[in-house]
């Protein structure tokens, strides 16, 4: 892969996930915000691996994805604001991030959901018969779950054209993960009989080659399943101006920091261009989010527009209301 290229699109993530947190911070950011800071290196690897018109399918923690998906970072910021011209109208926030446009099937901030979806997805392409793979994201959490058992287990059965991405970064929330589990990702999935393989999360050369492997054999309807070991530079989630405070061992964030992601990309593309390419982002990005802020707010009759796939009829009212019957005493 072009190793410029990669630092580019990383440092677009790392920039916006920053500026999105200072907006948070600022109370401009309706609802929470699951930062994707650090673990930049997957999210590019993964989907520079992919094809244009194949769906990725993400969780919570999903700006990082669509970014990496080709979402133009404009739509992506005003959709996080809560603002007109957002991808999704300003109605979806942050956890719930969609563009078809980009083939980027939605996100969902249910723990594991997105799984049974993006099998689903990858049902209805091999039905189709179009050769084309489904990419799907998740936490390390997403594998204490039980849908997460069910649609790996309906991915093997039926041999979907199924990559789940694994994003083991150690923690679920404020707990650490091997705290809640007696089985790593990757031994849950060999266990189901899935092909798993692992990888470091914050080498992105690393990242892509395995994901190409992977996709070449999902597209030959061979479910896989690739575990990036990887490490959050801010907190699981942050809502508001009171940051949480840091509850994890100083000695562990010390040691992943010195192997971030971008400054293991900034060594082989050349420290000055590097900070060429840095400069263009944060310009670019300085311009994208004084737009954003700038922008109207979604007009609440707008609400329940989009929200099904065909509009209400015309006159059409509301089923009658089910009458429970009263329990027997």
């Amino acid at each position: 892969m072009d190793l410029s290229n990669a630092y580019r699109e990383m440092v677009r993530i790392r920039i916006f996930e920053e500026r999105v947190l200072e907006c948070a911070a600022a109370g401009q950011v309706p609802g929470s915000v699951h930062p994707y800071t650090g673990q930049e290196a997957v999210a590019v690897g993964a989907l520079a691996a992919r094809r244009p018109d194949e769906w990725v399918v993400s969780f919570y923690r999903c700006h990082g994805h669509a970014l990496a998906a080709g979402v133009p970072a404009a739509g992506l910021a005003r959709e996080i604001l809560g603002r007109v011209g957002g991808v999704c109208g300003g109605k979806a926030g942050s956890m719930h991030i969609a563009d078809h446009s980009h083939h980027l099937l939605g996100a969902s901030s249910i723990v594991a959901a997105q799984l049974p979806i993006a099998a689903g997805a990858a049902m209805a392409e091999k039905a189709t018969g179009g050769g084309r793979a489904v990419i799907a994201f998740c936490g390390d959490g997403a594998f204490g779950a039980g849908a997460a058992y069910e649609t790996l287990t309906v991915a093997a059965v039926h041999d979907l054209p199924l990559l789940l991405v694994c994003e083991e970064n150690s923690w679920q929330d404020h707990t650490a993960s091997d705290l809640v589990r007696h089985r790593t990702p990757g031994q849950i999935a060999r266990g189901l009989g899935l092909d798993s393989d692992e990888v470091d999360g914050n080498d992105v050369a690393a990242v892509h080659r395995a994901a190409t492997e992977a996709l070449a054999r999902c597209r030959a309807s061979r479910p896989q399943v690739l575990v990036a070991h990887t490490y959050l530079r801010h907190f699981h989630a942050q809502l508001g101006p009171q940051p949480p405070g840091e509850y994890r061992p100083a000695a562990e964030r010390e040691r992943w920091l010195a192997r971030d992601p971008l400054a293991r990309v900034e060594a082989a593309v050349g420290r000055e261009r590097a900070a060429a390419i840095r400069e263009q982002v944060v310009h670019e990005l300085v311009g994208v989010f004084a737009d954003a802020l700038h922008a109207d707010q979604p007009d609440p009759a707008s609400a329940a527009t989009a929200v099904t796939a065909a509009a209400w009829p015309s006159g059409a009212t509301w089923p009658e209301a089910v009458t429970v019957p009263e329990p027997v005493a």
